[in-house]
């Protein structure tokens, strides 16, 4: 770790040296931008959202680290499946059926060793990466971000002047939460448990290391995600209010879903749960506010809906690049003001909102992806393009066809949110 001067100054500052800090710090640093990254942990860490979809091949592409990335020897992924709650009905989705050569393909990461790859990158592209640093709050002048305050390893206290704040900080959400935009979606509540299991036979569809998403009755699903040496990422969905009906214990919920879950106990045979059970009790969330005078979120820091795509990589790659597009013109200029810093926003939200439509239709009884296909054959290269994460385009023909199905979810700006 590269010392601070207790005064630094810089181009940009980033809180979060997950994927979307360090993949925005690379880009703008191969641009002659000035970058500091602090990240409050020690890589590497262990985290959740081991599963990419083949959208992100391009900007890995883009970041040259490719060649790092096959290294690894992940298992690859050619393909999403959905599984009826009694384990009988099985509808995969190849990748391949709109996408060509590796591109119809990607992976199934271990993330503490795909995080430590991009963090690493960074570093060698010329940005300083302060681990174990954490940033106590963003410093506003007169309404524009000009810098940050961190803590060093040692506890000691620094001013670090900058001419723009990135929000990388995941789900701490540290600027929204410091400008109370942050707030829980309700129209989303769902929570989440997950954890590992050694031993898991190999695949015997012949479909590869495949994400399968496994229903179950109560309305909520599974997710198996294949990892390295016979271990997969095991995770549970499901409202908090059927969860946590009677307790509040998580041991006692996902044991209750795993009884009841045929198709997933029978791909666990003869494996064995190891580590400890984790949850969140509320998933998604958005702030009222993106980019500001002198700041930008991206990633989950922006805005959190459901994991049920794989989505979450992505989301944070995408928004990286396309603020670091943004960012780059803003210093350019020297207009750093929230139009100039937001100008990609437009983008990134029409894209997430397919995502969200998507997700409101998973949820919905009434809707299954089998109907859907069969009353619209025409849409089934737009599903298959959701599902591999390209939706920063027009697919309103899609989401067209989707509300003649199940009912679009309110605009986000006109939800009610918790207190």
């Amino acid at each position: 770790m590269t010392p601070l001067p207790t005064h630094a100054e810089y181009d940009v500052a980033v809180i979060g040296g997950g994927p979307g800090g360090a993949a925005l710090t690379t880009l703008l640093a191969r641009q002659g931008h000035r970058c500091v990254l602090f990240e409050q942990a020690r890589f590497p860490i262990k985290h959740v959202g081991e599963s990419l979809v083949p959208q992100t091949y391009d900007f890995l592409e883009r970041l040259g680290v490719l060649p790092q990335l096959r290294a690894l020897a992940f298992p690859a992924k050619h393909c999403v499946r959905f599984v009826s709650p009694d384990g009988q009905a099985s509808i995969p989705f190849q990748f391949a059926e709109n996408l060509a050569g590796e591109r119809a393909q990607t992976w199934q990461v271990e993330r503490s060793q795909f995080d430590c790859l991009l963090l690493n990158h960074a570093r060698a592209n010329g940005v300083e990466v302060q681990e174990q640093t954490a940033v106590a709050q963003v410093l506003f002048e007169g309404g524009q971000a000009v810098g940050v305050q961190a803590v060093s390893p040692h506890g000691e206290a620094m001013t670090i002047r900058t001419r723009v704040v990135v929000d990388a900080s995941g789900r701490a959400c540290l600027l929204g939460r410091q400008l109370g935009v942050w707030a829980p979606l309700q129209d989303l509540r769902k929570a989440a448990i997950w954890t590992h299991y050694r031993g898991a036979p190999a695949p015997v569809n012949g479909s590869g290391h495949e994400t399968t998403i496994f229903r179950t009755a109560g309305g909520g699903w599974f997710w198996h995600v294949p990892q390295p040496d016979q271990i997969v990422s095991v995770g549970l969905v499901a409202s908090p209010d059927d969860l946590f009906a009677n307790s509040d214990d998580i041991e006692a919920a996902f044991n209750r879903e795993f009884a009841r879950c045929a198709g997933l106990r029978t791909r666990l045979t003869g494996a064995s749960r190891f580590g400890p059970l984790r949850g969140l009790r509320h998933l998604a969330y958005l702030n009222r506010q993106t980019c500001g005078a002198g700041w930008v979120m991206i990633g989950d820091a922006r805005a959190f809906l459901d994991p049920i795509y794989s989505s979450g990589i992505y989301l944070a790659l995408a928004s990286a690049e396309l603020a670091a597009g943004s960012i780059h013109e803003a210093l350019r200029t020297g207009d750093v003001s929230g139009p100039a810093l937001g100008v990609f926003e437009p983008a990134l939200t029409q894209g997430l909102d397919v995502l969200r439509r998507l997700i409101h239709a998973f949820y919905d009884p009434q809707f299954s992806f089998p109907e859907f296909l069969r009353q619209f054959p025409d849409q089934r290269a737009a599903l298959v393009d959701c599902l591999i994460g390209d939706v920063l385009k027009d697919l309103s023909g899609f989401t067209e066809a989707l509300a003649k199905m199940t009912p679009p979810p309110a605009p986000l700006g006109e939800l009610p949110r918790a207190a």
